[in-house]
């Protein structure tokens, strides 16, 4: 990934820590996220929404909580709504060190997080790694 784009996501997912090793992120010119790729303009829809909203990422829509468009609608992958939270609460930078330190003890990211029971959950277990 560039050093100029973020490396957080959009939708809240972590950039440096993604399984698509080759993926330039959400934010380059030529983004090429495995959920993008499953519409056919190849546009996630958590970018669309965002960019039309001019905000950062989910992260800053008064909307979060309950929202279920694009990524959130994914019942199976509850992390990047759980991601997003964290980061309203906590910030960029506290996700990115205890994302970084549940890694480095061993936390399988993102299964392990998906595989908790519920949101609440998953931001405990990034808590616990601040």
């Amino acid at each position: 990934m560039s050093p100029h784009i973020p490396a957080i996501a959009y939708c809240g997912h972590h950039c440096q820590f993604c399984f698509f090793k080759d993926c330039t992120g959400c934010r380059s010119e030529n983004p090429t996220c495995s959920f993008a790729n499953l519409f056919e303009d190849r546009q996630c829809p958590n970018v669309v929404c965002c960019r039309q909203k001019g905000i950062d990422g989910c992260y800053e829509c008064a909307d979060l909580a309950k929202c279920t468009h694009g990524f959130y609608g994914r019942k199976e992958e509850p992390v990047a709504k759980a991601t997003a939270l964290f980061i309203r609460k906590h910030g960029k930078d506290k996700y990115h060190r205890a994302l970084s330190n549940s890694i480095r003890d061993g936390v399988d990211y993102p299964q392990r997080f998906n595989k908790l029971d519920s949101i609440p959950a998953m931001i405990a277990l990034l808590e616990a790694h601040l």
